[in-house]
């Protein structure tokens, strides 16, 4: 189910704050302005404020994604039937892997820019860079528009796991992650060095860490989200303090364990609904492929989206053509 919400959340987030307009949140860099830019909208509320609500709070799909690698990698290699795995095994395996999903997802996007945006010769370099899953460290700029990133930045986490990361107990783990928040902390909010950062590990470390931990740790014995009124204090509690933590750049740091918290709570308390569990385990089967896809309709569609008045049919649109398409063409990516 978390899964399936953290793909709906990444869909929808890549395409609403491309829309003019709209003011884009926090990600990679922090600055004050675009808070700011928010509250503005709220104060002077458009026709685009629900677009405005969606870009503030929806860019946390990937930071769910993040933390569930890192559980899944221990549940499978030191849990699981992976414990044996070599080194080399490990690297190559996961390699393989994204390296497959992304190249398929890029095809699809060359596929539809060439025939829908432009003719022209497609750079190569950038496309071999990503493959290589090298695109994060040899760039300080997102060199395909889209989420690709994502592949190269899981791939460096899968390293450090694997050669630091597993060898330490949880509470080194968690020091490591605060660490690397005091240490961000001392960079310019707003500069290339923290996008750098951030675009590799500066990102992950925390919700990927807090994964390892939760798998690690987990215990039926735990008893905090065992109640629907539990989970949804936990919730309203760990949503007001992740809106909090926007207005400060200290506090934008650590906001992560508020988004996984909140993030948690809602899907346990979702779980009382049948229908809006299955179709959260539906979208997360199709999570993967939506991943891929979705940058390429964005790149054809968000002109249309930016015409006036067309901005919501355009959003819809855009979403229920990811999710066909990725419905028809998933056999083919599951190959």
């Amino acid at each position: 189910m978390l899964r399936g919400l953290a793909i709906i959340l990444i869909v929808l987030n890549n395409f609403g704050h491309k829309i003019n307009g709209v003011h884009p949140d926090n990600e990679f860099n922090y600055s004050f302005d675009r808070v700011s830019g928010f509250l503005d909208s709220l104060a002077n509320p458009s026709s685009i404020l629900p677009l405005e609500l969606l870009s503030f709070y929806s860019p946390y799909g990937v930071m769910l994604f993040i933390f569930l690698s890192g559980y899944g990698l221990v549940l499978k290699y030191e849990k699981g039937n992976g414990t044996s795995a070599s080194n080399t095994a490990f690297v190559v395996d996961h390699y393989k892997k994204l390296f497959v999903m992304q190249a398929k997802g890029l095809a699809f996007f060359l596929l539809l820019y060439l025939t829908f945006e432009s003719k022209e010769i497609i750079a190569i370099v950038p496309f071999a860079k990503q493959l290589l899953l090298t695109g994060n460290i040899l760039s300080h700029h997102f060199i395909i528009p889209g989420p690709y990133w994502f592949f190269c930045m899981i791939f460096e986490m899968y390293i450090i796991y694997r050669f630091v990361l597993r060898h330490f107990s949880s509470k080194v783990i968690l020091l490591i992650a605060l660490a690397s928040l005091l240490v961000m902390g001392l960079l310019e909010p707003n500069g290339k060095i923290m996008t750098y950062v951030r675009m590799n590990i500066g990102l992950a470390l925390l919700p990927f860490s807090l994964g390892i931990l939760v798998a690690r740790q987990w215990n039926s014995k735990w008893t905090f989200l065992d109640s629907r009124w539990k989970c949804f204090a936990y919730f309203i509690i760990s949503f007001i303090l992740l809106t909090l933590c926007k207005f400060c750049f200290y506090s934008w740091l650590i906001m992560p364990l508020f988004i996984i918290v909140s993030s948690i709570s809602l899907v346990k308390l979702l779980v009382i609904n049948q229908t809006i569990t299955q179709t959260l385990v539906w979208f997360g089967g199709l999570s993967g492929v939506m991943f891929v896809i979705h940058p390429a309709l964005r790149e054809i569609l968000i002109s249309r989206a930016n015409e006036p008045g067309h901005s919501f049919e355009v959003l819809l649109l855009y979403f229920f053509l990811t999710i066909v398409i990725s419905y028809m063409i998933k056999p083919v990516f599951s190959k």
